[in-house]
């Protein structure tokens, strides 16, 4: 028999597990032993007991028996957990109940009926009918209150691969505690497995493992809750994890991926002819690229399915082109067809969304979540991802700093990296002139230069905006720039142009922007009103259990021009200030200009590393504070007496 190589990494999962009947469990005595809420105040439930046993065949079909036995503690509970969905592919999965009922705390035991199993689409595909073999097994169990006891025993059996091959990605843990967690596969006694356990970042729970003959299994006790935290990493990298691959190399994987792929890459007919309607004009490579990207991007809706959740294989790219929407494979299908069309090279490329490391020892595509074009240049590839319709052509958000598998025609596949951000490709760069009158009032003019990330939450505020909702979001702005403040004026280039940049100006009448206090006025430094200038991540807990995680690496910079009356000068203005940090640099520079009676203020924030681990965190967080401290925007202005001005 072929050997069949499967690589797991264990770290613990939220699903359960185990035969028909509960393996080594005696569930009356558990139930009667779980804990309430007293010993576990923050939880919503608990789950007691989770199982599951993975059975591979020598043919490559898997039977999955699911376990689980949950108290809810928590009216929250109820409304999280009494609705058990599992989605999965109709066409090559099947799902049966086994057992499912609900003990009520007085002990009745209440079984699910028989009509509150079903198999419906998810909400998310509700107008995708393309995707139809997509399904979500919904469970709804009754009368579950706080003290009931959910017992579900679920049967999945899958149909062997194609090529025979089989793999697998279970994640560990969630938002409430584990009392037991167990994992078993089994495999046939010749097959040679290999393994490689380890934890989560949020070290939720220690796994123990043992080996028998045709079988590993692993056990997990206490495991933690995972307690969300604000700006933490992304699930996939907190919680455990186990995956397993029957591929010997990325290879095979590759091939499989090709097999199913190609043949619905279309160069001739209704593709090619878009494609040469939508190039017509354009003269070079790069140009007829950017044009089939962009009307790939925004002339096909996306819809949300995740890669591999419906299977590998697109649709024919000319049924994508017909339908006009299309999930990462037919969105990534139609583009290398309308590209091919017109001479250029193009390959798919699967990637990591979250940009989860790669592990290059377990050869799955379950490793992967989406799908990006590779387009062949001198450094490599150049990668298009045609999901991202709301920005500047050339950004590429996701999977930054993972590997993707680029798959060729003849089924090879090559590991490539996905460059990490540099800080400057997701750029703000404010700039603000304000005229202070003798009376305190100002005319104010603000503009906003966005790259990247910024360039994307500007659009998606904007660019579909009516033309009430664009006058709302000025005036509103407008007042948020200043008290009484209203709008005298805006423009923004052409947001639904992805060719072109992204720049939003707005002139703001200010009448009390510096309040006058006899002889004295306090001028401010004003926040920019516009939201998608920030990250909106700030470090502001003090103390973290996880590492403190941005959206990207990015560059910010704001320069503020502030031209005094002619009766005031400046009495204190904000120290100069530099903190250099190995993950970020913090930079404040602000003057006087004497001759023009103007303070010249900047400020230059570079985060160069997009997680800060919580051994750094609160060096990061000090330094972040230190620069936001209201005392660097705060201008204190003194009213000239007759004879200095008659000097002046």
């Amino acid at each position: 028999m072929k050997r069949i190589a499967i690589i797991l990494i264990a770290l613990a999962l939220g699903t359960a597990a185990a035969a028909d009947q509960w393996r080594d469990v005696d569930i009356e005595e558990l139930a009667a032993e779980i804990p309430g809420s007293e010993e576990y105040p923050n939880a919503k439930a608990i789950f007691a007991l989770l199982q599951e046993t993975v059975e591979v065949d020598e043919d490559g079909s898997i039977e999955i028996e699911r376990n689980l036995l949950l108290r809810i503690l928590r009216l929250m509970g109820r409304e999280e957990y009494a609705n058990q969905t599992f989605v999965y592919d109709s066409e090559t999965a099947e799902i049966s109940v086994e057992k499912a009922q609900t003990v009520r705390k007085t002990g009745r035991v209440v079984e699910v009926e028989e009509d509150a199993i079903n198999d419906i689409t998810p909400s998310f595909l509700a107008e995708a009918g393309i995707y139809s073999n997509v399904l979500e097994k919904v469970i709804s169990f009754p009368v579950v209150g706080v003290g009931s006891t959910m017992e579900l025993q679920l049967k999945e059996t899958r149909e062997p691969a194609k090529d025979g091959s089989f793999s697998g990605v279970e994640y560990f843990g969630g938002e409430d505690p584990f009392l037991r967690h167990e994992l078993a596969l089994r495999f046939p006694e010749d097959v040679t497995v290999a393994t490689d356990a380890s934890d989560g970042i949020a070290e939720l729970v220690e796994l123990k493992e043992e080996s028998r003959r045709g079988e590993i299994t692993w056990t997990a006790e206490d495991v933690k809750a995972l307690v969300p935290e604000g700006n933490m990493p992304p699930r996939s990298q907190l919680r455990p994890r186990v995956l397993y691959s029957s591929y010997e190399s990325w290879d095979e994987a590759a091939a499989f991926f090709a097999g199913g792929f190609f043949p619905h890459v279309q160069t001739e007919g209704a593709v090619a002819e878009h494609a040469a309607l939508v190039v017509e004009g354009r003269e070079t490579d790069d140009h007829r690229m950017y044009a089939c990207f962009i009307d790939a991007a925004t002339g096909i809706a996306n819809v949300s399915l995740a890669l591999g959740l419906g299977g590998y294989e697109p649709n024919d790219a000319a049924l994508v082109l017909e339908n006009k929407y299309g999930d990462t494979r037919d969105k990534a299908v139609l583009l290398i067809s309308m590209l091919r069309s017109v001479g250029l090279s193009a390959y798919p490329a699967l990637v990591h969304a979250e940009g989860l490391p790669l592990v290059e020892t377990v050869p799955t595509l379950k490793q992967f979540t989406r799908l990006f074009v590779a387009v062949p240049d001198d450094e490599g590839y150049t990668f298009l991802d045609p999901f991202l319709d709301d920005v500047r052509m050339g950004y590429l958000r996701w999977g930054r700093g993972s590997s993707a598998l680029v798959v060729k025609d003849d089924g090879t596949g090559e590991l490539v990296e996905v460059p990490p951000f540099q800080p400057n490709e997701n750029l703000s760069r404010k700039t603000v002139t304000i005229g202070v009158g003798n009376d305190g009032s100002a005319h104010c003019g603000m503009s906003t230069d966005l790259y990247g990330y910024f360039d994307r939450m500007a659009r998606r505020a904007l660019k579909d905006a009516t033309p009430s909702e664009r006058r709302d979001f000025f005036e509103s702005s407008a007042s948020a720039f200043s008290p009484g403040g209203t709008d005298e004026g805006n423009e923004t280039s052409d947001l639904k142009d992805l060719m072109s940049p992204c720049v939003i100006n707005q002139a703001v009448k200010a009448p009390d922007y510096a309040p006058i206090q006899g002889d004295f006025a306090i001028a401010r430094i004003p926040e920019i009103p516009f939201g998608f200038t920030e990250l909106g991540a700030y470090p502001s807990i003090t103390d973290r259990r996880l590492p403190f995680e941005l959206p990207c690496e990015s560059a910010s910079t704001y320069a503020a021009k502030i031209l005094l009356p002619t009766e005031f000068v400046p009495v204190r203005i904000p120290e100069n200030m530099s903190i250099e940090l190995p993950e970020a640099s913090f930079r404040l520079e602000c003057m006087y200009d004497r001759d023009g009676n103007a303070i010249h203020w900047s400020e230059t924030v570079i985060l160069r590393q997009k997680r800060i681990p919580v051994d750094r965190y609160a060096e990061f967080k000090e330094a972040w504070d230190a620069l936001a401290s209201p005392k660097n925007r705060l201008i204190l202005l003194k009213k000239l007496s007759p004879f200095a001005r008659s000097r002046e």
